[in-house]
């Protein structure tokens, strides 16, 4: 909430012609709306257009997500390591909480020789087949707001038509005294 007009500001002074968009956690209306408020030029939307028809995600992958709320993802190396990933820290990937990247979230370093070379099949045989369990599903704490996989301009009109309905009349009758 407040990361946004912060960079809002300092762009408006030093650099008014960079455009601002607002990313994590939208999925919606709502959020768009919300970014627009605080100053957002516009939003990044990665986890919703993943759960889009156009998306190259395997369909069990979508379905698990559906059925997922926010709290059902993490934040974890174990993806990263496993895929032989050296990331610095502090980035890690988010992903659904599947039995894969729980039997190994705080054991990172077991993903040793010769174990990694195992693993590494079994998750990327997972990844292939559209396996959940066995392998991470890259989706942000948005999930819990996707209900369906539907064209991605589709996706868009029913943000935009959202966000207008909501700053249109709900704004305005929010500052309406009785």
């Amino acid at each position: 909430m407040t990361l946004v007009p912060e960079v809002a500001d300092h762009l408006a002074r030093n650099a008014p012609e960079t455009l601002l968009l607002a990313a994590g956690g939208i999925a919606d209306g709502r959020g768009l709306g919300a970014a627009l408020m605080l100053g957002a030029d516009g939003v990044l939307m990665g986890s919703r257009f993943w759960a889009s028809k156009e998306a190259l995600v395997p369909a069990s992958f979508q379905a698990a997500a559906i059925a997922a709320q926010g709290d059902d993802t993490i934040r974890t190396t174990v993806v990263d390591v496993v895929r032989k990933l050296d990331w610095p820290h502090p980035f890690t990937a988010r992903v659904l909480r599947t039995p894969f990247t729980m039997e190994w979230q705080g054991r990172e370093a077991a993903l040793a020789e010769p174990v990694i070379e195992r693993e590494m099949e079994r998750y990327f045989e997972a990844a292939r087949c559209g396996d959940v369990d066995n392998t991470g599903v890259f989706v942000g704490e948005a999930v819990g707001l996707i209900k369906d996989i539907r064209p991605a301009d589709d996706i868009v009109r029913q943000i935009v038509r959202e966000a207008e309905d909501l700053l249109r009349n709900k704004a305005p009758s929010v500052l309406t005294l009785p």
